[in-house]
Formats: structure tokens, C-alpha cells, sequence
């Protein structure tokens, strides 16, 4: 009996990765300038084609409700601006592990987006709900402000991180 959850590559068509139930869950405001770049990632996602496996989910601001986003799914990635000291537009992939250790750091506490991301994320797991494999990418603001729209660096790398996410989706 086949279930939801069941990822083997039976048939041999090489494509168990695109039938992993899949979160892409774009966190932020795009009223606050760079801040929307997971809703705009999203935006783009959706135009490009996913597999029917994989769920886009705009989670706004939310803060520790964002771990009962997470649930129930056994991979997730999330999308976000992220404060790291890189040039406007850079990107980074995080894994959970690496957001825990720069949440412990007292130097580098808050560069992942808000605190609110690193508590959910310590909030699930110690509640055992967090999916097995769980992804972060993130992105160096240019403007964080009362501003709707991208800036031109943060929107720029905008088709660059949809691959990179795609390409993450369909490896497993």
C-alpha cells in the first residue's frame, strides 16, 4: 500500500524528489521594500511550474505560528530577508543546524530574519514537529522600510534563487 509519504522510486523513473510533499514558505512584508522578496519568489514559482507535490505558501510575518505552517510536511524551505553583512542581493542557503548555531552566537543573534524565525525553529523542534529536512534561503535586504517593491540588486537575483530552489526540489 502506497501513502503520501511513501518517497521510493519503485517504478524507476528517477523522480521520487518531485513526490516528497514540499513546503515553500516565503516569510515577510512587500510593503517593506526587500522585505517581500519570498512573496515575489513565490510570484515566480508559481509562473515557472512545480510539481504537484509542492505547496507555496505566503506566511507574511508570522512568528511563532510559522512552525504550524511547517507541520505536517517532511521538507520545507523558507524564503526571507536576511540581515548577514553581504552585499545587497546576496544569497545564502542555511540549514537548520546553522541557523541554530547563529541563533546561539551572541555576535550573530538576529541575522537570520527576525528572531521570530530562529524561535519558531527552536520551538518545533523541541515540540518534534519540524520537518526532516528543512532549508533557508537568505537574502541581503538593500531596504527594509516603508516602501513597496524590490530593490534593483534584490530583484535581480529573484530568477537565480527560483532555479537554486527548483533545483533543491527536484534532488531531494
Amino acid at each position: 500500500m502506497s501513502s503520501l509519504y511513501d518517497y521510493d522510486d519503485r517504478d524507476g523513473d528517477g523522480d521520487a524528489a518531485h513526490r516528497i510533499p514540499t513546503l515553500v514558505l516565503a516569510l515577510g512584508n512587500p510593503l517593506r521594500g526587500d522585505d517581500g522578496v519570498g512573496a515575489a519568489v513565490l510570484e515566480q514559482l508559481e509562473q515557472a511550474g512545480r510539481p504537484p507535490s509542492v505547496t507555496l505558501t505566503d506566511g507574511g510575518t508570522a512568528g511563532l505560528e510559522t512552525v504550524l505552517l511547517l507541520q505536517g510536511y517532511p521538507r520545507a524551505i523558507i524564503i526571507d530577508a536576511a540581515e548577514m553583512g553581504l552585499a545587497p542581493g546576496a544569497w545564502r542557503r542555511f540549514t537548520l543546524q546553522e541557523v541554530e548555531l547563529r541563533a546561539a552566537d551572541p555576535h550573530l543573534r538576529g541575522t537570520i530574519h527576525g528572531a521570530g524565525l530562529a524561535e519558531a525553529l527552536a520551538l518545533g523542534e523541541a515540540l518534534g514537529i519540524l520537518p526532516a529536512d528543512l532549508v533557508i534561503y537568505g537574502v541581503q535586504p538593500a531596504v527594509v522600510g516603508w516602501t513597496p517593491g524590490l530593490s534593483e540588486p534584490v530583484q535581480a537575483i529573484i530568477p537565480t534563487l527560483c532555479a537554486a530552489i527548483l533545483d533543491n526540489i527536484q534532488k531531494g
